[in-house]
């Protein structure tokens, strides 16, 4: 009995510290960009020697998942959204989605990460395609409901990553500016979304 309740509380010591590392390492990303955050900076952070943060993720990349599987409740919550907007249209759904990554910095510059950057061949990566897989899975579905029947992974799969790349390429950085930045976002994924709502709509001859 007395060696379970040892074997409980370390494995309780070993998940809070693994707690504090991605604490530690979401907190940086509210401050720094991606490129800029190092190891040294996140042992620093967490208050932890780099050595330590290697005990319990073998890469930087397997800590960038654990931050983002964090969040996957997050996610889950924009799914419902999405679903809940199905009943709208498709430039709401883009709205979405940007308010989404603007208001989730962690989870926006992981995801920017693992798609530009990640090693494919990783195991860390093949769980990050499986999460990936499976929002666009239930994306599939809220655009189904919308009467966007064929293609539907494909246009999930592209228009998502559109949107993605709207708001790397043109959020902007400075706080004061962020409510008119937000809005000019807004106007070029619309734009987007009309687009791929009549690439859809019309028929081939």
């Amino acid at each position: 009995m007395k060696g379970n309740t040892f074997q409980e509380l370390r494995e309780r010591e070993q998940y809070l510290r693994r707690e504090i590392i991605v604490d530690a390492t979401e907190m940086l990303f509210s401050r720094k960009a991606f490129h800029q955050i190092s190891m040294k900076d996140i042992a620093d952070e967490a208050k932890v020697s780099v050595a330590s943060i290697y005990r319990y993720f073998e890469s930087q990349d397997d800590l960038l998942l654990a931050v983002l599987l964090k969040h996957i409740d997050n996610v889950d919550s924009l799914i419902e959204d999405l679903v809940s907007a199905a009943s709208s249209s498709l430039e709401d759904i883009s709205c979405i989605i940007v308010d989404y990554l603007l208001d989730n910095e962690a989870t926006f510059q992981i995801v920017c990460h693992f798609m530009t950057k990640g090693d494919r061949s990783s195991d860390v990566f093949r769980e990050f395609e499986a999460v990936k897989s499976g929002f666009l899975d239930k994306f599939d579905s809220a655009l189904a409901t919308m009467g966007y029947q064929k293609h539907t992974h494909l246009f999930s799969d592209s228009f998502f990553a559109s949107i993605l790349g709207i708001v790397l390429t043109y959020r902007g950085y400075d706080n004061s500016e962020a409510v008119e930045n937000r809005n000019e976002l807004y106007k070029l994924s619309k734009f987007a979304a009309k687009a791929f709502h009549v690439a859809l709509s019309v028929r081939p001859k």
